[in-house]
C-alpha cells in the first residue's frame, strides 16, 4: 500500500472538514435546516457543544465520524450526547457513525455535546452533518384542510355555473 495517496486524501479530509464545517457553539433555530458539524482538536480530550433551539416539536437525526490516520489523527470513545436547557440528558449515542436520532423533542434550548479522547500525535478530528426537523402545530393542519375545503367549494360553483 502506497503511503503518499494516503495521507494526500487525508489531509484533504482533515482540511475540508475543518474549513466546510461549523465548529462547536451557538447555531440558533436549526428547524429545518441541515447543518454539517466537525472539529479537530490537539488533545487529549474532545469536548465539543453545539447549542440550537426549536422553534415546533420535532426530532434530530444526524451522522458523525471521526477522521482516523493513526498514529497522527485518531479518537478513542468517539460519542454524542443530547440535552435540554435544564441539562437532563435526552439521550446518548455511543456510535454516530451509523447515524443517530432523538425523537420528542418539543420547542426549545437543546445542547448536543461530542465527546471522545484523542489518540492521535496531533490530536482527533471528526466531521458530519446534524439535521432538525420539526412536526407542524395542529393549526397549521387544520389551516391546509380550510384552504384546500375553500378551493374545492370554489371548484363545485364553477362546475354548477358552466
Amino acid at each position: 500500500m502506497k503511503l503518499k495517496p494516503v495521507v494526500a486524501a487525508a489531509a484533504l479530509a482533515f482540511a475540508s472538514a475543518s474549513t466546510l464545517a461549523v465548529g462547536p457553539g451557538n447555531l440558533g433555530t436549526i428547524d429545518n435546516t441541515p447543518i454539517s458539524v466537525g472539529n479537530s482538536v490537539p488533545g487529549p480530550l474532545l469536548f465539543d457543544v453545539y447549542t440550537f433551539s426549536l422553534v415546533n416539536p420535532g426530532f434530530l437525526s444526524g451522522i458523525a465520524t471521526e477522521l482516523e490516520l493513526p498514529p497522527v489523527l485518531g479518537l478513542a470513545g468517539f460519542s454524542v450526547v443530547l440535552q435540554d436547557s435544564t441539562f437532563a440528558t435526552i439521550g446518548t449515542d455511543t456510535n454516530p457513525a451509523d447515524g443517530f436520532m432523538f425523537t420528542g423533542l418539543t420547542a426549545g434550548s437543546y445542547a448536543l455535546t461530542f465527546v471522545g479522547l484523542t489518540t492521535g500525535s496531533l490530536g482527533g478530528s471528526y466531521g458530519g452533518a446534524i439535521l432538525a426537523q420539526t412536526i407542524p402545530e395542529p393549526e397549521t393542519y387544520a389551516l391546509m384542510l380550510a384552504g384546500l375545503a375553500a378551493v374545492g367549494f370554489v371548484a363545485m360553483r364553477r362546475r354548477e355555473r358552466g
